[in-house]
């Protein structure tokens, strides 16, 4: 009993091709791997499957297993943004605690019935469909799998979160003392439209008198297209450009960790002096706000999706109905 290992150059990734012929295994058999080596020892274990239990047993769940399919995925994301990054190793770790076996034991109604026991808000469960369907299309790219058993689940239909700041919040936020990164940081999410990561990876010297520069590792989400651009320097932001003027070095000198527990306690001293009733920072309400108020004030969405790295289409769905009733003008002289 033999099979056949070749190199397969139009796979860059999994070049390596195994073989068993249709005489030996009853079907032909075609698989990719990313070793040379990984191909001969699967062939020499599927030969010896078929000779122990017959042709008929490639039939059944037996190959990759799920745990190890989650291993060879996450690894092509360690260049990619530490958001997109950490999505990917949470959504996957799940799949390989609940799904355990091989990765051909995967129905689609055991899909349907994981997705369906995932709780949360429909914005959050709709991130996990993306990042699962994206693992499972993966495995029936590089041949693990013939057919996706994702194809029945349906993505629920996102509704995202809107939290917009008044002016009057606003002003009290920037009231309070507090160390100027935290400053900094609300200021450029806030009237520069920011985001909090964009914001962790910049320097004091992309903030300029007259632009703020967001070069390629600032911005960057993706291995691939990179964008950089200019965010217009807004008056609220031009009133107070002592804070950013002469300072040198990130932006932000402290860990994530320690960013998020100083606006905890920054967020925590304004509801027990009476100010603000928050429990928690409500979430990306600085950039939602900048969203909202600087396309009241522009009226185009492509000036404002430019200002933030985003889309035409996600500005016009999300923000336009928000912003006609606005209050701008409020927003913009603070």
């Amino acid at each position: 009993m033999s099979f056949f290992v070749s190199h397969y150059p139009a796979r860059p990734k999994t070049p390596w091709k195994l073989e068993i012929r249709a005489a030996t295994a009853g079907r032909r058999v075609r698989k990719f791997y990313a070793a040379e080596a990984e191909a001969f020892s699967e062939g020499r274990r599927l030969c010896e499957q078929i000779k122990a239990k017959g042709a008929d047993s490639l039939k059944t769940p037996e190959g990759m297993a799920v745990e190890r399919a989650v291993r060879m995925f996450n690894s092509q994301f360690q260049d990619y943004s530490k958001s997109h990054s950490e999505k990917v190793e949470k959504v996957t770790r799940w799949i390989a605690r609940d799904f355990k076996g091989p990765l051909e034991s995967v129905t689609p109604v055991r899909c349907l019935e994981w997705f369906r026991s995932i709780a949360g808000s429909s914005t959050s469960r709709a991130t996990v469909f993306r990042y699962a369907r994206l693992f499972f299309n993966w495995c029936v790219k590089v041949d693990m799998l013939a057919k996706s058993p994702w194809r029945p689940v349906v993505c629920p239909q996102s509704t995202p979160k809107r939290n917009i700041l008044s002016a009057a919040e606003m002003k009290t936020l920037l009231a309070e003392e507090m160390s100027g990164h935290l400053m900094a940081s609300i200021l450029l999410g806030g009237f520069a439209g920011l985001r909090t990561v964009e914001i962790q990876r910049l320097q004091w010297q992309d903030v300029s008198r007259g632009q703020i520069y967001i070069g390629p590792e600032v911005a960057k989400q993706k291995k691939k297209g990179n964008r950089e651009r200019l965010v217009d320097m807004t008056e609220p932001l031009k009133k107070r450009m002592k804070i950013f003027a002469g300072k040198r070095g990130p932006l932000i000198p402290v860990t994530e960790a320690e960013f998020y527990k100083e606006r905890r306690a920054l967020v925590k001293r304004l509801r027990n002096s009476g100010k603000l009733d928050w429990k928690t920072f409500p979430e990306n309400s600085l950039r939602h706000s900048f969203a909202t108020y600087h396309l009241g004030k522009s009226g185009n969405p492509g000036t404002t999706a430019y200002q933030m790295g985003t889309s035409i289409q996600l500005v016009v769905s999300t923000y336009a109905v928000p912003a006609r009733r606005s209050d701008w003008r409020g927003w913009w002289r603070i």
